[in-house]
């Protein structure tokens, strides 16, 4: 607290002092603040009692107008900002050919730039409409659609002929057309129009006519036999699942392997799609087929049918199967060979014909053992001739002639592979010699002759007159005979004989007699002898040296076997001695000697069989191999 009072008087005097002294400064007038605005908020052009508004985007004005709008005078009006100026000024006359700029300076005098596009549609250049003049046809083309969105007018028909049109072409309103289409006719195929607008512009346009798409024409399914009583130059009818109406658009053709026609179409029904159609006056009978054209790119093939009222035909040898694999006859063996052949022939007219092989203008005449159905041809099983007295040469020259009360037709014999078969004739064989006179019971020899098979047999014979196979009998010294049957020879015509092919054959000496494949021919007795010989040791070393079986009247050894070997067998295992025809003799109890094994007396079983095939081995064993020692029995009596 101020305790002086002068204090507080001087401080109070000067306070007030200073108050007065702020209180007596001048006045400050504020600056005037001038408009930067100068945008543009409306383009307006009138053109006779239209008036167009532009639009306005950031610093562009932009306008289309249309194709005949002529942009060289426009007087816009403008709506600008307030207190700014523009140029140039709304209202005054500016070619817009070409883009504008205009500029607003706001009072600040600040400034913006406008740039004005006015621009016109092109001309219009359209096809409006196409109309053709199709009788009893429908069309229709740019139905729902725009034509100025599209490149290509499609119109489609039903059954119109697609290259004879008329057409008459509206275009855009002071357009013109070209080609002019009163010279067009053909639009199965795109026809090209340019259509040219008021302002030269062009436009291209292609037209093109296609008709309804048809169902893919189906022939319905024939019987092999549905036409055989149609006579030559009948009439056939058949159905299909597509017709035109237009008859003059369908064709039908008839075809085989060998020929084919057009035929004549009689009628058509549209209601059950049936086409009758005739057929031709002379035709080879065959496996025919039908096809059918609806249209240029719609066309069906029916099943195979046979005609069998025209000229005879002959297919071929059929094709025999071994062990389901085709074998084509490529020789056919003259006697006994039955030939499978496969004729264009009625069933039932097989008794009307008469089947010869034909050869320097002599018929030898075959012999039909049966006929079989097979469906399109009728198959004959005929049987070669018999041998004439004088036989013809051989070869592929053969024909083969098919005869009735009409006539004959003559056609190469062929197979199913359309070559000509090789016609044999079986002839008397010769046996000359052996290839070796001394064979092993597993090996093979061959008979040296001519003629001793005939063949190779394919297909069917007459079992009584014709094998597959020769033969040849071996014939030992007790009567006894064994058969070996042979369907192989080398390339000079000698029989290959396989001794390994009997499960059973003793060693021995045997006369050799020899049977021809064809049974017309009695067997030869050759007067020649062959030696069986038995198998070696199967041992790199261990041999039997000396077989002998002693008789049953044997004053020491009777009904025994001895066997010697070629060393010692102190270090070998016998298992057992096996004998007897089939190998049905089993002995597997003997004494041993250092070289020797000698069995006990066999049973009466034991010695009959073993007598009657002599021939045996020995099962040896030798480090933990088993080994078969061969030998052959001597009798010892």
């Amino acid at each position: 607290m101020l305790k002086n009072p002068l204090t507080l008087v001087l401080l109070t005097m000067l306070f007030i002092g200073c108050s007065k002294s702020e209180s007596t400064n001048p006045t400050i007038i504020p600056e005037e603040i001038l408009s930067d605005a100068k945008e543009i908020s409306s383009f307006k052009i009138a053109l006779g009692n239209e008036e167009y508004t532009a639009i306005i985007r950031n610093d562009s004005v932009l306008y289309t107008f249309p194709a005949t709008t002529v942009l060289t005078a426009l007087e816009p009006v403008i709506t600008f900002s307030e207190k700014a100026e523009i140029d140039p000024a709304s209202g005054e006359a500016v070619d817009f050919t070409n883009p504008v700029k205009y500029t607003v300076t706001a009072e600040d005098e600040s400034k913006k730039e406008y740039m004005a596009v006015l621009d016109k549609y092109d001309s219009e250049k359209e096809i409006k409409w196409v109309s053709f003049d199709v009788s009893g046809s429908y069309s229709s083309g740019i139905y729902a659609q725009n034509p100025a969105d599209i490149d290509t007018l499609y119109y489609t028909f039903t059954y119109a002929d697609i290259t004879d049109l008329q057409a008459e072409i509206e275009v855009s309103e002071g357009a013109t057309v070209e080609p002019d289409p009163a010279g067009i006719s053909d639009y199965s195929s795109p026809v090209k129009y340019t259509v040219t607008g008021a302002d030269g512009t062009t436009n291209e346009v292609f037209v093109w006519a296609k008709n309804w798409p048809l169902k893919q024409v189906k022939i319905d399914g024939f019987v092999y036999n549905e036409f055989d009583e149609v006579t030559l130059g009948g009439d056939i009818t058949f159905e299909v699942n597509e017709l035109t109406p237009y008859q003059d658009s369908i064709q039908v053709r008839l075809f085989s392997e060998l020929e084919s026609f057009d035929l004549d179409i009689k009628s058509i029904n549209e209601e059950t799609k049936e086409i009758t159609a005739t057929l031709p006056d002379s035709y080879t009978n065959n496996r025919f087929a039908l096809e059918v054209s609806i249209a240029s790119d719609n066309t069906d093939e029916s099943d195979g049918f046979r005609l069998l009222n025209g000229k005879l035909n002959f297919k071929e040898v059929m094709t025999p199967y071994n062990n389901g694999n085709p074998i084509p006859i490529e020789t056919v063996i003259w006697p006994g060979h039955y030939l499978d052949i496969f004729v264009y022939l009625k069933d039932d007219a097989v008794d009307d014909h008469e089947f010869f092989l034909l050869k320097d203008g002599i018929y030898y005449e075959m012999t039909v053992k049966q006929t079989f159905n097979n469906f399109i041809t009728t198959g004959i099983r005929v049987e070669m001739p018999d041998l004439p007295d004088i036989l013809p040469e051989g070869g592929t020259d053969y024909k083969l002639v098919i005869r009735n009360a009409e006539g004959e037709e003559t056609f190469d014999l062929t197979n199913g592979e359309g070559n000509k078969i090789n016609v044999v004739l079986a002839q008397a064989p010769e046996v000359n010699s052996l290839s070796t006179y001394t064979v092993q019971k597993d090996g093979t020899f061959k008979i040296m002759g001519e003629n001793l098979l005939v063949g190779p047999i394919i297909g069917y014979t007459n079992s009584s007159i014709l094998s597959d196979r020769s033969s040849i009998r071996l014939s030992d010294a007790q009567g006894s005979s064994y058969y070996i049957y042979s369907d192989t020879v080398d390339a000079n015509g000698n029989l290959v004989i396989d001794l390994s092919s009997r499960s059973y054959m003793p060693s021995g000496s045997y006369g050799i007699f020899f049977s021809s494949n064809v049974k017309l021919f009695s067997e030869v007795a050759t007067g020649l002898t062959v030696t069986v010989t038995q198998l070696p040791s199967e041992h790199p070393s261990l041999e039997v040296s000396n077989a002998k079986l002693y008789g049953n009247n044997h004053a020491s050894l009777p009904k025994q076997i001895l066997l010697t070997f070629n060393e010692n067998i102190d270090n070998y295992n016998i298992k057992s001695i096996v004998t007897g025809r089939e190998e049905t003799v089993v002995i597997e109890n003997y004494f041993f000697y250092p070289t020797t094994v000698l069995t006990g007396t066999l049973t009466d079983d034991e010695y009959g069989l073993t007598l009657r095939d002599r021939d045996g081995y020995v099962v040896v064993e030798d480090n933990g191999v088993d080994y078969r020692i061969y030998f052959t029995l001597q009798m010892e009596f």
